[in-house]
């Protein structure tokens, strides 16, 4: 049985995300661009609910408008 590459899994609920610059949500939402947010949700559809540092929520949105975002620990592993 082969295993899911990342890309087929998508994003999980724990993972720390930012929107990816130039998206029509990243255009939307200003005053969260650059923000860091945390995957609290994943639904069957595949729709994601992300909260921001700021307390702001982003309910229902499709997991392709945000990107992945390494940790500080991991970051310091891959050097």
């Amino acid at each position: 049985m082969k295993q899911k590459s990342e890309l087929e899994t998508g994003l999980k609920v724990g993972d720390r995300v930012r929107l990816i610059a130039q998206t029509l949500p990243w255009r939307a939402e200003m005053t969260l661009q650059g923000q860091i947010g945390e995957v609290i949700e994943r639904r069957d559809d595949a729709k994601i609910t992300i909260r921001f540092d700021n307390g702001r929520l982003l309910m229902g949105r499709d997991a392709e408008a945000f990107e992945r975002v390494l940790d500080q620990g991991q970051k310091a592993k891959r050097k």
